[in-house]
């Protein structure tokens, strides 16, 4: 294995009293691509340094002759790395402490199936209060602590909604305590996951992050792209890995592997034995009066848990007096939650005040509180204390601990207590205080550690603050104030998304203020123009995050809301921002005309810079759809606008100069972008200019991989960060050419293989065809496979056949596959031909010289 020895090289460079840029322009290249030298990071870790190009094997040479080192000291010989050695043991981790059932029965056929390891992933789906936790709970509790063949993680949406957490604890253990990169988790977790061992990721309160089905939201749908393609991958398959999950909703998103790779377990109630078993077991006197109770509340398991906790601690056990509880109300449609509320309700009145109010307190912190929190609420007085008012954090936690042994609550960290969500329900309607009083409590401490109008935040424990913060004013009523503090305090997208990358975050945010989740129905006090403004944050979000579905509604409500305000500039937004969206789908015709659309309304507007951004898209969409002429004077007539094309309007003029072979021009449109880009802090769009420029690097005469990889490098400082989908995707392609370039093609096939599955999971419809003839490239490279791959990238190209260029290098790459394959070549090389002319595509002499051979 060798070695490219860079400490030799700055050694020596120090010794010559030569600056970096001096050593640079020496031996010939942009100092970028030497300080990669110098600094070692062209030794890759598998294969340390490898030549594989003429442009490394010249720059060795240069550096030779310029800076007087032979090459045998440059580039010396290890030993390969040793492999890590394996993990001994596992022991599992808790993230979140699942609630221990006080007494648990039954269940015995659903906890064999849990122990099956042929099952992938197990989806535990009820009503709330059917016991879906506690079986969980039961099930670990079985699996003891360890140490195991693999790892055990469990993670409860139930106390932290936030995606984004999830993944960097569940990273942190299952791929080593190593730092890794907020936009990097995702992908690390899936391959730690599928590296072989055993695993078991059990993911509790699911319906957390679930689309709930009212209004216009998806039942069932993950709100998180990141998550829905872990568990789409669990579900296709990550070595041993299994994964447990619960919810009250049917993983939607999972449906089509039901019954096959996801066994679905809904569970019922508990049996009139188990039942009977539970009653007594909480300290009712056993007889013929316990089955009817059991029968009365449907088997659930709560209802029963709540029945013979009230009845064994005020009723001495008796069934008989239990049975005078009335259990038929009609206040709900759900049969077992109207029972559930009376067997409360009854429980309620026989709490002492402070332990009722301690509940209803409680209850509205769906999370958790600890007794610092409700010390708070108590030193407020009034109605917001209730009978709490004067008691201490140290009288608080005696109460708590009460209320715990009667199953009331239950310990969610060894500090902090929840409510099960069907008993905080009741309980809160026993506040006595308006809950704005409660939340504003908790306003006014998180306030006093923050300035809310400084400039936005940078630390992600700010960030929590913040965050924590905004949902407090927000549950206080103070909806115009919460959206102060998203607008200032986080600076809205333009900070927190555009420069910071926390995506993930922005979208929970912005959902807060939407009902149900529902882009469709933002909060009414936030008034026409934040609405507008929000629902197009939440579209920026969403596109960022791969859902193009999601991102495409949140623009088309955006512009409803726009057109009632009368505003022609957000009309041209929002029609922008959506046909930029449906060119990523692959809905190439409707973007071309919602791109016309925005540009008419731009000049009907008097906005110059609008239609120039307009006319922009517009000629990229018409160099997509292979109008090649048209998107030259498109081009053209957004520069006599005045405008100088600056971020993405500028790369698209470069890639349309890029696809017509003129690298020179696609090389100075890009590089003229990059200090404004910088000087702004859009990290992403700089991200996409480097994946452009390495694009460069590959193109013309002399491809230069080395060049490429650099830049491959810096637009992946941004992924890295944020695992912003549509950069991701680029990086992807850049990394699957330069492979293919140095002929890496095991590397070639990991990039491709990971691109197109990004592609196909999240509907990036146009890269999915680009994936599929750079598999086939890579095929035809090492002459295996090729019949299948040329099959697949045809009729991926033929399916979206708006996409010209796409579709002309599909019909090269199939003829090229016949050629090798002995099948007939000549009409899929006469069809590329034809297309490549009227594209004035720069491989126009290859597709030729092939077709004169066929």
């Amino acid at each position: 294995m060798l070695r490219f020895n860079h400490e030799l090289l700055a050694r020596i460079r120090t010794e010559l009293n030569l600056t970096q840029e001096a050593a640079a322009a020496a031996v010939g290249v942009d100092v970028r691509t030497y300080r990669r030298y110098e600094s070692g990071a062209v030794n890759e870790a598998a294969e340390g340094f490898v030549v594989r190009n003429a442009s490394r094997r010249r720059l060795l040479t240069q550096l030779g002759r310029e800076l007087g080192i032979a090459e045998d000291e440059l580039v010396v010989a290890i030993e390969a790395p040793a492999p890590a050695p394996a993990r001994e043991g596992w022991r599992p981790c808790h993230a979140h402490t699942l609630p221990r059932a006080r007494h648990f029965v039954g269940r015995e056929d659903v906890l064999a199936l849990l122990r099956e390891r042929s099952r992938r992933v197990i989806a535990v789906v009820a009503i709330g209060g059917a016991g879906k936790t506690s079986l969980v709970e039961r099930y670990l509790a079985e699996l003891g602590e360890g140490p195991h063949a693999g790892g055990i993680f469990v993670w409860s949406f139930y106390d932290d909604t936030r995606v984004e957490a999830f993944f960097a604890r569940a990273t942190r253990y299952f791929a080593g305590e190593v730092e890794v990169a907020a936009g990097d988790r995702p992908q690390v977790l899936q391959q730690a996951l599928a590296a072989g061992a055993p695993h078991l990721l059990v993911l509790d309160g699911l319906e957390a992050v679930q689309g709930s089905g009212s209004g216009e939201t998806t039942y069932g749908r993950l709100a998180d792209g990141a998550l829905r393609r872990l568990l789409m991958a669990a579900v296709r398959g990550l070595g041993a890995t299994r994964v447990l999950l619960t919810s009250r909703f049917e993983p939607t998103d999972l449906q089509a592997w039901d019954g096959q790779e996801l066994t679905t377990v809904r569970l019922g109630g508990l049996s009139p034995a188990e039942g009977s078993t539970l009653l007594e077991r909480w300290g009712l006197v056993a007889g013929a009066t316990l089955q009817p109770l059991v029968d009365r509340v449907g088997g659930h398991a709560l209802s029963l848990a709540m029945l013979g906790s009230y009845a064994g601690t005020f009723l001495d056990g008796d069934g008989e007096r239990a049975q005078a509880i009335a259990l038929e109300p009609a206040a709900r449609d759900d049969v077992q939650a109207r029972r559930l509320l009376t067997v409360l309700a009854a429980y309620a009145r026989a709490l002492a005040p402070e332990e009722r109010d301690v509940v209803a307190r409680l209850a509205l912190f769906p999370a958790g509180a600890d007794a610092p929190l409700l010390a708070r609420i108590a030193a407020a007085g009034g109605a917001a204390a209730g009978a709490l008012a004067g008691l201490e954090a140290a009288k608080i936690v005696p109460i708590l601990a009460r209320l715990e042994r009667l199953g009331l609550v239950a310990r969610a960290a060894p500090q902090r207590w929840t409510a099960h969500p069907f008993v905080a329900e009741y309980f809160r309607s026993l506040l006595g205080a308006p809950p704005e009083a409660i939340h504003e409590v908790e306003r006014e401490h998180l306030l006093a550690s923050l300035t809310v109008h400084a400039p936005g935040p940078q630390a992600h424990d700010r960030l929590d603050t913040y965050e924590a913060l905004l949902m407090h004013t927000l549950r206080a009523g103070r909806v115009s104030e919460a959206a102060s503090i998203y607008f200032r305090g986080l600076g809205g997208f333009s900070h927190l998304g555009l420069q910071l990358g926390a995506m993930s975050r922005g979208a929970r945010i912005v959902r807060e203020f939407a009902a149900d989740g529902d882009p469709g129905r933002m909060l009414p006090a936030l008034g026409g123009g934040r609405r507008a403004r929000l629902v197009y944050d939440w579209g920026l979000y969403a596109g960022a995050l791969g859902d193009l579905a999601q991102a495409s509604r949140c623009f088309r409500i955006h512009g409803t809301l726009v057109r009632e305000e009368g505003s022609l500039e957000g009309l041209t937004t929002s029609l922008r921002a959506l046909a930029y969206t449906e060119r990523l789908a692959g809905s190439l015709t409707e973007a071309l005309q919602l791109a016309e659309m925005a540009a008419e309304v731009a000049i009907r507007a008097q906005s110059p810079g609008d239609a120039a951004r307009a006319l922009a898209l517009q000629a990229r969409v018409l160099h997509d759809l292979g109008r090649v002429d048209a998107a030259e004077a498109c081009f053209e007539q957004a520069r006599g606008l005045g405008d100088r094309p600056f971020a993405r309007r500028s790369f698209w003029t470069a890639e349309h100069a890029l696809a017509l072979g003129r690298v020179t021009a696609a090389q100075a449109e890009v590089e003229g972008n990059l200090a404004g880009l910088h000087e702004l802090g859009w990290a992403g769009h700089r991200a996409h200019a480097e994946t452009i420029l390495g694009q460069v690097a590959l193109a013309g005469d002399e491809p230069d991989p080395d060049r490429a990889t650099l830049h491959l490098m810096h637009a992946r400082e941004w992924t890295t960060a944020t695992g912003e989908i549509e950069v991701v995707l680029r990086c992807h392609e850049l990394e699957a050419q330069i492979c293919l370039a140095e002929r890496r093609f095991a590397d070639a096939e990991r990039a491709i293989r990971g691109g197109l599955a990004l592609a196909e999971t999240c509907g990036f419809g146009l890269f999915a065809g680009v994936f599929k003839n750079l598999a086939l490239a890579r095929s035809l490279e090492v002459g295996a496979g090729v019949a299948e791959a040329a099959a697949l990238a045809l009729a991926a190209a033929r399916a979206q056949a708006t996409a010209a260029w796409n579709l002309a290098d599909a019909l090269h790459l199939a003829g090229m596959a016949a050629l090798t394959t002995g099948t007939p070549a000549r009409e899929l090389l006469a069809e590329a031909e034809r297309l490549r002319a009227w594209l004035r595509h720069p491989q126009l002499a290859a597709t030729r010289a092939a077709l004169a051979r066929a």
